[in-house]
């Protein structure tokens, strides 16, 4: 059974060996420092995969009993300001934006009023030039008429003597 045993051992050892690195030719006071260094080496395994850390809080932290409820009436009190104080802003901005678009509309209608007003001064202008046409116009045909009434009347009381 003892030889089973020292059969392991060696074994195991001769698995050591060739796992490790055997500083071979080197002194023990080498031997020792190699041991110390590689043993300071040892790699931690990452945090995250440790159960538990000292770097994280493993629990929350237990609830507080109030201690007044003049504090809760504080906070109370402090978060219904915080809602007025906010509301207002927003009917303030709501107010805002209404007076900008009311300006919008009375701009609009000022311009709309402009043109019709343009329009209006123009309407009249072109009745204006029209009732001038219209007299120019009949006075040129007054002044032709005669002569070329004269003329073609002429010509077609020839012509119809001739028919006949």
């Amino acid at each position: 059974m003892t030889e089973e045993l020292d059969e392991e051992v060696l074994d195991s050892l001769a698995e050591i060996d060739k796992r490790y690195t055997v500083f071979d030719g080197a002194s023990q006071e080498d031997v020792a420092y190699a041991k110390v260094f590689w043993n300071s080496l040892s790699l931690q395994p990452p945090i995250e995969s440790r159960l538990v850390s000292a770097d994280i809080r493993q629990r929350l932290r237990a609830a507080k009993t109030p201690r007044s409820t003049n504090a809760t009436a504080k906070q109370a009190s402090w978060s219904k300001r915080d809602e007025e104080i906010q509301q207002d802003a927003y009917l303030k901005q709501k107010q805002e934006e209404r007076q900008k678009y009311m300006e919008m509309a009375k701009k609009r209608e000022q311009i709309i009023a402009l043109l019709k007003k343009q329009r209006d001064e123009r309407i009249k202008k072109e009745i204006i030039s029209y009732r001038n046409k219209t007299r120019q116009g009949n006075q040129v045909e007054k002044r032709l008429a005669p002569k070329t009434l004269s003329s073609s009347v002429e010509e077609d009381q020839k012509e119809v003597q001739k028919l006949q």
